[in-house]
């Protein structure tokens, strides 16, 4: 019988199960017991299975001495080699189970190739006896590549985490692609700098899950949000009260102006509540990294300055609970005031009150879009002695330095704070901040990003408040990760397999790693997207039937590099990229719930329909035999195409001779006057604060520095439009998620409406508009048909096309929000819409036949509120919403009879207290 790595049993053999049975009909690669004919072979495949249950099936391939003249093995069938299956066993039996896997040469052998010394041997034991299973396995796959010394100084690395089942077989292949063409030396230096950057990526992320832990599983954002929102109203009722002398009517709340000391109050309540945040998020990371005592210590200074913005009295109210609200405090400088009292505190009684930073800096971050819509009034000498204690003590982050805030100051017309500066060089930031400036609010974002797990906050000057993103969406990169060396190296060989070279000059890993970027980029930068069968692209986004597994199928190289550089598979390899380019197969991605790959898989013609020809997990290891069942039948319930493109000749009639095609004119006559409109249109003011909004929902790598975008060019500007229409719809949908919070839909949905090649086209001479009809198809998020690529690929047509796609996209992103009834997105149409964005989606839900509150009656045009409205008017709102409505996805043959049988529709999540009425108003006062 034929055993893995090319071993064949003699006649004299038997081979058994694990059960001890017969071993006809298992399936290739299957463990095996191999001994004498005559043996008992019952006790050996009982320890077999004890050994596979504890390492898994390939540590049978080892050959383990499993007593009485038998031994382990595997059916032939196996990827990989010997070391793949010796190191599976060294991680159950230890070094003392070296004899049992053929004794200490034959698993230096195994391991490290005929080459290896004494010294490597004896580094060996003393790894794989101190549980360095990372520097075993990376050692063992780069034995080939490094001399016998070099071997040993990688044998000696520690301080990485194991990266589980990778086979290094798996790891070697990708060594040799990526470091073969280097000298022996650059080989080891490029390997102990990838070490040096994964161990720093490892501690980093464990600090990480550290921080995210240590805050409340439970989160009570939206409670806290209600309980100090119930809390302000309160403090405002209190204010009116006070000034009238008696309990005030509804008439008498409505007409109350507060004076500026009262403004002053109300809105530097709301900057101490922030200042407060941001010191108990800094408390939290303390006691984080320190622990309890210690971190108290080291943050005593700023909890000192902090408490003292808030005085007994507001601490009592804040902390005083409200029957049916959260009973958490309203305000977080209670929590703040609690930890200043002593410093031995039960270490529970700390962790309760740290474990809510989050959700207070979160609930704060959200509220100040409603607190300070108002220029920020002049501080009283105490909040000012305040404000600058509390800046000694927390001082300024390197994440955002005073020298290069540029956020206006709020309600003021004056220079930023860097500006400020810049003129007066000699003079302290501390003496020149000031409350209006912001920067405070970038200090409490940065504070709950770093309970998120983020090193920072992103946070973008724009008026009236600055952009934070606190939990900024995984960058959409295709350069190799660092979760473990197995890992950066197979995302390095997938790029090579794309067309990257390792650069000549690459002395480290981040050098290498970029210049595969940039040579894998040029090599694939003329390359069209993949051809997607009609049957394929109607499931790509659906599930697999009986799993959570959503179906991605690949569009072009990049998503295989994407995918190839986090599955350390062959996906990205020379011949699934050709067959995907030429059509001859479709290559897909099953990602679960949380968006992560469990699963490549390639699909091919058949002439009933379609056929998995292969589908791998991680490392080319074997998917779960049920998934892959399930897999496998939902494949085969494809239709097939009509007709099934076997060859370019079947697509042209027989009867009918191939002619040549005349070229088209189109590319010289449009080309020239189109790319220079397009270039003007580009140039607009409009253009670059649609880019600035636009911009937070790119990537953390292309977003620095945009708030000073003065032109749109190859760098800055068209980097954002790249990212984002390199963006798959379910990211598109997480970043509209994450940026909601900060712009508000009405902000997106003006970015969005900036189209300047539809501006472009709109200019050209209408006859050539006239002979050359499909022009408008380049704006259509399509592939280009070959006559209108030519026009497209010019530098300013390419970036307006960008614009106009990623500007679709976002609005199709928005609207499949809408549909589903995201809660985040409800909350900001209820509070920050404008009549644009919000008769957009009015009419986007009436066409879906959403349930919601009826705004109109049955064929009654007139929408009720103020300013008036009507939905036939022709120049109203209602109806210039319509194409915007299309464009998120509504079904406009349907809306007008459901207008007519049901009146107009909202969902009532998008309504916030005071109903139709006042949402209409605030959003035409949005205007």
């Amino acid at each position: 019988m034929r055993l893995a790595y090319g071993v064949m049993t003699g006649r004299d053999q038997q081979v058994r199960d694990v059960r001890g049975g017969p071993a006809d009909g298992l399936a290739p690669g299957s463990a095996v017991v191999v001994g004498p004919a005559g043996g008992d072979p019952r006790p050996a495949a009982a320890e077999l299975a004890r050994l596979v249950a504890a390492g898994g099936v390939a540590v049978a391939g080892a050959g383990v001495d499993l007593g009485r003249g038998f031994v382990s093995a595997r059916l032939d069938g196996v990827r990989g080699d010997r070391r793949d299956a010796v190191l599976a066993a060294l991680r159950i039996l230890g070094p003392d189970g070296v004899t049992r896997v053929g004794g200490r040469a034959g698993v230096l052998v195994a391991l490290f190739g005929p080459d290896a010394t004494k010294p490597v041997g004896a580094a060996a034991v003393r790894a794989i006896a101190e549980e360095r299973w990372a520097a075993v396995d990376l050692a063992s796959a780069a034995s080939a590549l490094l001399t016998p010394e070099q071997v040993e100084s990688v044998l000696n690395l520690d301080g990485v985490d194991t990266a589980g089942d990778v086979p290094p077989s798996v790891v070697a292949g990708h060594l040799d692609r990526v470091l073969g063409p280097y000298s022996r030396k650059r080989r080891l230096d490029l390997l102990l700098d990838l070490w040096r950057r994964v161990a720093g990526h490892q501690e980093r992320a464990r600090r990480a899950e550290r921080l995210r832990g240590s805050q409340a599983r439970v989160v009570k954002v939206e409670e806290l949000t209600e309980r100090h929102r119930r809390h302000d109203d309160d403090f405002l009722i209190s204010l009116v009260t006070q000034d009238l002398g008696h309990e005030p009517t509804l008439a008498e709340a409505a007409r109350w102006v507060p004076d500026t000391g009262q403004r002053s109050r109300i809105m530097l309540r709301a900057v101490a509540d922030a200042l407060a945040a941001t010191v108990l998020a800094r408390t939290a990371i303390a006691v984080s990294d320190h622990g309890v005592r210690d971190g108290l210590a080291r943050a005593a200074g700023e909890l000192a300055a902090a408490a003292q913005l808030m005085d007994a009295h507001e601490a009592g109210e804040a902390a005083r609970r409200v029957p049916g609200l959260v009973g958490l405090p309203a305000r977080p400088g209670c929590y703040v005031r609690d930890l200043t009292r002593r410093r031995d505190f039960p270490e529970d009684y700390v962790r309760q009150r740290v474990s809510r930073a989050r959700d207070y800096g979160v609930m704060l971050l959200d509220r100040l879009h409603d607190l300070l819509e108002d220029p920020v009034p002049e501080a009283d000498d105490g909040f000012v002695t305040g404000f600058r204690r509390w800046r000694a003590a927390v001082g300024y982050s390197e994440a955002h330095p005073p020298a290069s805030w540029t956020q206006p100051p709020l309600g003021e017309e004056r220079p930023p704070l860097a500006d400020r500066l810049a003129a007066d060089p000699g003079r302290p930031p501390e003496e020149v901040e000031e409350v209006a400036d912001l920067l405070w609010l970038a200090d409490l974002a940065d504070a709950v990003a770093r309970l998120n797990g983020y090193g920072s906050a992103e946070v973008h000057a724009a008026p009236p408040l600055p952009y934070a993103i606190v939990e900024p969406p995984e960058p959409d990169t295709v350069v190799p990760r660092l979760d473990s060396a197995p890992v950066a190296l197979a995302g390095a060989a997938q790029l090579v397999s794309l067309g990257g070279r390792p650069p000549r000059q690459g002395r480290t890993w981040d050098e290498l790693a970029a210049g595969l970027v940039r040579s894998m980029e040029a090599a694939q930068a003329t390359v069209e997207r993949f051809p997607l069968p009609e049957p394929v692209a109607a499931a790509d986004g659906g599930f697999v039937p009986g799993t959570r597994l959503r179906v991605e199928c690949a569009r072009n190289p990049r998503m295989l590099a994407q995918w190839a550089s986090y599955m350390g598979n062959c996906i990205g390899g020379d011949r699934y990229l050709q067959d995907a380019m030429l059509g001859r197969c479709v290559l897909a991605a099953l990602r679960d719930e949380d968006g992560r790959i469990q699963a490549n898989l390639e699909l091919r013609r058949r002439h009933q329909g379609w056929q998995v020809v292969d589908l791998l997990a991680r490392f080319n290891e074997v998917v779960d035999e049920e998934v892959r069942e399930r897999v496998l039948r939902w494949a085969a319930t494809l239709p097939p195409e009509t007709p099934p493109p076997d060859s370019v000749a079947e697509l042209v009639p027989a009867d009918r001779p191939v002619q040549r095609r005349r070229r088209s004119r189109l590319a010289p006559d449009v080309s020239g006057p189109l790319s220079e409109l397009a270039a003007t249109a580009l140039a607009a003011p409009e253009v670059r604060r649609a880019l600035r909004d636009l911009a937070i929902l790119a990537a953390p790598d292309v977003r620095p520095a945009l708030h000073d975008l003065a032109a749109l060019d190859p760098g800055e500007g068209a980097g954002v439009l790249t990212a984002l229409r390199r963006m798959s719809a379910e990211r598109m949908a997480a970043a509209c998620l994450a940026a909601l919070p900060l712009t508000g839909p009405a902000v997106l949905w003006r970015a969005t409406g900036v189209r300047p090649l539809a501006a472009a086209l709109a200019g050209l001479d209408p006859q050539l508009t006239a002979r050359y009809d499909r022009l408008g198809l380049l704006l259509a998020d399509q592939p280009l048909p070959g006559s209108l690529r030519a026009p497209a690929r010019h530098e300013a047509v390419a970036a307006a096309r960008s614009m106009e796609l990623v500007a679709r996209r976002v609005r199709a992103a928005v609207g499949r929000l809408a549909r589903t009834g995201d809660p985040v997105l409800a909350r900001q149409i209820a509070r920050r819409s404008d009549t644009s964005v919000l008769c957009a989606l009015v009419v986007a839900a009436t066409s879906w036949g959403v349930p919601g509150v009826a705004i109109t009656r049955p064929g009654d045009p007139a929408v009720p509120g103020y300013p008036a409205s009507a939905l036939d008017d022709p120049s109203g709102p209602w109806q210039r919403a319509l194409s915007g409505a299309g464009e998120l996805g509504a079904d406009l043959g349907a809306y007008p009879e459901l207008v007519a049988r049901d009146g107009l529709r909202i969902p009532a999540a998008w309504l916030d207290q005071g109903g139709w009425p006042v949402l209409w108003q605030r959003a035409a006062r949005s205007r």
